[in-house]
């Protein structure tokens, strides 16, 4: 695991000192090693987390082809690397077990296209030196992050695994109001090639860009509805050969997420994707112990059922609890971390979980995307009920409606809204939460997001929609500024490409059974833990946000809003904002602040970061 920077120009300028300067200001995602590549057209770097062949220095990057004229450094981990000299690179003497030393072998034997023949999580730099072009490539939905500044006028790139080392090199911070809009109105972070500052883009999941003195382009190589066979909803397909399938994949995912020279540490809540998590460990035998970050209001804790979990499959459990009387340090020391607004409070203790037990463990498995690949959110439950009914199966819905789990007609039409329409003010949880506008811009077309639905089935598009614009993206940022800030690596078995394929591809009818949802992952887990453990329906989120904002947040709220850079920013109406979170810290009960948390963090955001160019 690693961090890059780079600058590409044809202007044959001397720009080894500013890469220098953006690894440095990320030198906590590679704190081991450091390398800078110079070239004629190019200068390049990286810094190393050391977790596949620690003691190698020819583990260090860059890795070069033997003539010299390809030159790879790259952020992620290659998990058939193995597979892959075994079987297109047998004749080659290698002199690292250091999967990124496939790389530059695998570009020359089949050009571009070797990015099929790779699994993982990667963000990827080729440097092609006899047709003076590049290349910067990014995993299939977006694991590791990589980011670039085009100066069209200079011909010059610049890219690097996190936003702020760009602004470095002499560039503006500038608000890109599209993402304001989209953030507002969507609750939507990085569902599009565009970051929250103006001219700061990022290659896309599944995603190449080619750059040479002529063009820049960029290519997708990947689009998950190319992969998916929806004809298996009228297929007559045995369950149980389908379980049995889907849990060899489980297990082979696991297997190849194992590898490393460090153990492996889980972290892990008490909800289903934590169980299955700890479950696949277990069965790939795994060397582990799981960690859980809790809360002092014990009606949010979830620290014993993370337990439960963890002794029953024998894991050593470590748990943290953040101190509450530092809550704002920790708010502003997340917000220059992730450099952009974020959704939720609950991101400090995921933060603080990480810091707490850095020197513990060097690579951990995390659970997401488990919920997006089993279709687990409550509101998918209608999306089933749709599918069914479509395809003639109400009798199938009718034995449904006598569990006791089944939406409720009030229910049913907020979710029926959260399908249809992308800016519904619908929680997971099914609350309405007050969305109002406060900000002075034009909301044209192309502010907006078009959410894709490239299926058939009703429940797939919300998967899908789920996988690519609205959850993951945001949540895999997340991990990322979390993990690297701590130089930890943060691996997501659950998004292994063939096992994502497998779990969108299910019968539509076998994604909830008797009313449960994620039926099959919960049937892995009672096979491994016993019957005893049968996991609920996905409640939501539990977290004291609205407690804390009510509480510890008030003062600071009050100060960031009230302050010069809010008053006079041009495009905040600071009439609204007030007279909206003054309403909030008078009524007695208040359900929800995901909004006004938005807002609160939105603001912050302006006043430390965006205004503050020297905060880099």
């Amino acid at each position: 695991m690693c961090g890059i920077a780079g600058i590409i120009d044809f202007n044959i300028k001397d720009n080894i000192k500013d890469v220098e300067n953006m690894l440095q200001s990320i030198n906590f995602r590679g704190p081991n090693s450091k390398s800078i590549c110079p070239g004629t057209f190019f200068d390049i770097g990286a810094v190393r987390l050391s977790i596949v062949d620690l003691k190698s220095k020819s583990a260090n990057q860059p890795f070069v082809s033997d003539n010299g004229n390809i030159i790879v450094i790259y952020n992620g981990e290659i998990y058939n690397h193995q597979d892959l000299r075994r079987t297109y690179l047998s004749g080659h003497s290698f002199s690292s077990k250091c999967d990124g030393e496939v790389l530059p072998l695998l570009y020359q034997k089949f050009g571009i296209g070797f990015i099929e023949k790779i699994k993982g999580m990667f963000s990827i730099c080729i440097i092609d030196k006899s047709k003076s072009e590049i290349y910067l490539i990014r995993d299939r939905f977006g694991i590791k992050p990589l980011y670039y500044y085009f100066n069209p006028k200079k011909r010059s790139l610049i890219f690097c695994s996190e936003i702020h080392p760009i602004f470095l090199n002499k560039i503006d911070k500038i608000e890109n109001h599209k993402e304001t809009i989209r953030f507002f109105d969507y609750s939507l972070l990085h569902s599009t090639n565009e970051t929250w500052f103006k001219n700061i883009l990022q290659i896309c999941p599944g995603e190449y860009l080619k750059f040479s003195k002529t063009e820049l382009k960029v290519e997708k190589y990947y689009n998950l509805e190319d992969n998916i066979d929806e004809s298996t909803d009228f297929q007559k397909i045995n369950y149980f050969d389908l379980e049995d399938k889907i849990f060899q994949i489980i297990n082979k995912s696991f297997r190849e997420h194992s590898i490393g020279d460090f153990k492996l540490g889980l972290h892990i809540s008490s909800g289903l994707d934590s169980g299955l998590l700890a479950c696949g460990a277990k069965v790939a035998s795994l060397e582990t112990e799981c960690y859980t970050f809790g809360f002092e209001e014990s009606e949010f804790n979830e620290i014993p059922g993370a337990k439960q979990i963890s002794d029953a499959l024998n894991f050593k459990h470590t748990f943290t609890i953040i101190n509450t009387n530092n809550i704002i340090n920790e708010f502003e020391k997340n917000l220059n971390m992730h450099y952009e607004p974020f959704t939720s409070l609950r991101l400090l203790n995921h933060n603080h979980l990480y810091e707490k037990f850095k020197d513990s463990c060097k690579v951990i498995l995390d659970g997401s995307g488990g919920d997006e690949i089993g279709g687990g959110y409550t509101y998918q439950k209608l999306a089933w009920v749709m599918d069914m009914i479509n395809d003639g199966q109400e009798n199938v819905v009718e034995k449904m409606k006598r569990k006791k789990n089944y939406l409720n007609d009030d229910v049913i039409l907020r979710y029926s809204k959260k399908i249809n329409t992308p800016a519904a003010n619908i929680h997971e949880d099914g609350k309405f939460f007050e969305k109002f506008n406060f900000l002075n811009l034009n909301y044209t077309k192309e502010n907006f997001v078009k959410l894709n639905k490239p299926f058939r089935s009703i429940l797939r598009n919300t998967q899908y929609q789920d996988l690519m614009y609205r959850k993951l993206p945001r949540s895999l940022k997340y991990i990322d500024r979390a993990s690297m800030r701590h130089s930890v690596e943060a691996r997501v078995p659950f998004l292994d490409h063939e096992l994502v394929e497998a779990m969108i591809s299910i019968p539509t009818k076998y994604k909830l059974i008797n009313g449960i949802q994620r039926f099959i992952h919960n049937r892995y887990i009672r096979k491994t833990l016993g019957t005893k453990f049968r996991y609920k329906n996905k409640k939501s989120l539990a977290d004291p946000q609205t407690d804390w904002m009510r509480s510890h947040f008030r003062d600071y709220t009050f100060d960031i809003l009230n302050s010069n850079s809010t008053k006079n920013d041009s495009i905040v109406d600071h009439k609204i904002l007030s007279s909206k979170f003054n309403s909030f810290f008078k009524r007695k009960e208040v359900e929800n602040s995901f909004y006004l948390f938005q807002c609160l963090c939105y603001l912050a955001w302006k006043h430390k970061i965006l205004k503050n160019q020297k905060n880099i």
